[in-house]
């Protein structure tokens, strides 16, 4: 075991070396405890035999430094010392020291704690690797938690309808989360949408969510199945059933959901909700111009048995806008402003009604992570944004031009984050190739163009049938590597980072040459999951 000595007495100092490495002890030595403490940041001793009394920094002090560190290991601490009063003894103890040794030593003595520090050392090792091994199954349950959210919680939303266009979108927290949503598309004018949220974090909660998402479908083909039904289950109908079916089981899991449902019927022009203690809709209307919210007086599903709900209609016009969301989108917290808020969210929905969905989702993801800045998301962001309206023409291909300019990489991640959202990207897909774009844009701009303004880089993308092309295309020196090396992180170079974490963040990337314009083109997949 690597130990330190630390004593100001250089005969002392000796002798316990000596003896220490008759033992097969790898001995390190400090005069006193300021020299120590620089050692011990760099090398993390287990052992460190340390004299109470020395000049500079003391044992007492040094094992104080020691305790506030935040080594990854325990350190077993001796104090060698003269003094023998029960305070004295007390105060090591305090300070952290795990034992003590009386000067002049004496060697079986020392033989024997040093024994016992072995032992403890070991013991502490098997629990460190017990609590390893206990942190890894966390993170399994949080990569199952999230492949249930991605595989059954979140749904693509419709595109064959003629009268609404939709942009829905999920960004998972730090921890695993209950929320859902869902379409149900009756009729090219009628689709219902539902939004909801478990109570609790982790699989739990995305079990429950799971569950309820499920027994939804249920409900409904139970209700069209019914004899001698001739029209759609209203809301509340299909809300009723759900509630009767599953309320027994949550309140004895003591976990109830949370939703809000609408159907949105454009042969009609209106929509139909019925809330179940969920975060308010928002509603922009294009005729007052202006944003109000809808919500209703019922409790969350499961949470009292007897619950009747009730649902309430809202006339729409063309131009309407709604959005449905988590409380993890207004919930997002501020170091310096406090929770992002409804006030923010109906301002932005305000400022950006005549935009697209998906252009208005981009804005709020953006809008929300300004807000938080360095702090995580502590629930899941869950919005989903409805216009009506005949929505715009499903485009098979859009290309557009930017300057090389580093100033423009915003815009150009606006572009590439707005086309994803509208091929069916999830949030976390649509961030990674954010990142591999940004990355690849980067190195155009800087190494092939030398960051002259005058260049042009010009971005398209392609819808295929499991996600998105981007191509990026561009004149001047070709990149054609062969392969791309795992950068060795430890020694702190940038060569082959960035390509690196391109590969990375994207299912498919190839360097190639248009041969008709003689442009170089970085062409990049990134499939939806």
């Amino acid at each position: 075991m690597r130990t330190l000595v630390v004593d100001d007495e250089t005969v002392s100092s000796m002798v316990l070396c000596s003896a220490l490495q008759s033992m097969n002890y790898e001995v390190d030595t400090a005069g006193n405890g300021a020299e120590a403490w620089e050692l011990f940041k760099q090398n993390r001793y287990q052992i460190v035999i340390a004299d109470w009394m020395m000049p500079e920094m003391d044992g007492i002090e040094l094992c104080r430094h020691i305790r506030r560190s935040t080594a990854d290991q325990y350190t077993y601490v001796i104090l060698l010392t003269s003094k023998h009063q029960k305070e004295d003894r007390l105060a090591g103890l305090s300070a952290g020291a795990d034992d003590f040794i009386v000067k002049p030593f004496d060697r079986s003595e020392l033989v024997a704690r040093l024994g016992v520090a072995e032992r403890i050392l070991r013991m502490e090792g098997a629990l460190r690797e017990a609590n390893q091994q206990v942190e890894q199954k966390r993170r399994q349950e949080i990569e199952i938690g999230a492949h249930i959210q991605r595989a059954l919680l979140m749904a693509r939303p419709p595109e064959g309808t003629r009268s609404f266009e939709f942009a829905a979108m999920n960004l998972p927290s730090s921890q695993i989360d209950g929320d859902f949503f869902d379409f149900f598309v009756h009729h090219p004018d009628i689709v219902d949408v539902f939004v909801g949220d478990a109570m609790g974090k982790g699989v739990p909660a995305a079990l429950v969510g799971a569950g309820t998402k499920s027994y939804m479908l249920r409900a409904m083909s139970t209700l069209l199945a019914e004899p001698q039904r001739i029209a759609l289950p209203r809301p509340v109908e299909i809300v009723q059933a759900v509630h009767t079916g599953l309320s027994r089981e949550l309140i004895h899991l003591n976990s109830f959901v949370t939703m809000s449902y609408a159907r949105l019927d454009a042969s009609s022009m209106r929509a139909t909700f019925v809330d179940c203690g969920h975060t308010k809709v928002i509603h922009w209307s294009s005729r007052q111009k202006n944003a109000t919210t809808i919500s209703g007086d019922n409790f969350p599903i499961g949470f009292i048995a007897t619950e009747t709900y009730q649902e309430q209609d809202v006339p729409f016009e063309e131009g309407d806008t709604f959005c449905f969301y988590s409380d993890g989108v207004t919930e997002a917290p501020s170091a310096t402003e406090g929770l992002f808020g409804v006030d923010r969210l109906i301002n932005l929905v305000k400022d950006h009604h005549h935009e697209s969905p998906s252009q208005i989702l981009y804005r709020l993801r953006e809008a929300v992570r300004t807000h938080t800045g360095d702090l995580s998301l502590e629930d899941d962001f869950t919005c989903v944004i409805v216009r009506v309206g005949v929505p715009g023409e499903r485009w098979k291909e859009i290309s557009r031009t930017f300057p090389s300019d580093l100033e423009k990489l915003a815009e150009v991640r606006q572009f590439i984050g707005q086309a994803a959202l509208q091929c069916g990207l999830d949030g976390p897909n649509v961030d990674q190739l954010l990142i591999a774009a940004h990355e690849a844009t980067t190195n155009v701009m800087i190494h092939a163009h030398e960051r002259r303004g005058e260049a042009e880089v010009t971005f398209t993308i392609v819808r295929v049938d499991d996600g998105l092309e981007l191509n990026i295309l561009y004149h001047g020196p070709e990149f054609a590597p062969s392969a791309v090396m795992e950068p060795d992180i430890t020694a702190m170079r940038e060569s082959g980072l960035g390509l690196f974490i391109i590969q990375q963040s994207v299912d498919k990337v190839e360097y190639t040459v248009d041969e008709a314009t003689g442009r170089n083109v970085i062409r990049m997949l990134k499939r939806r999951r």
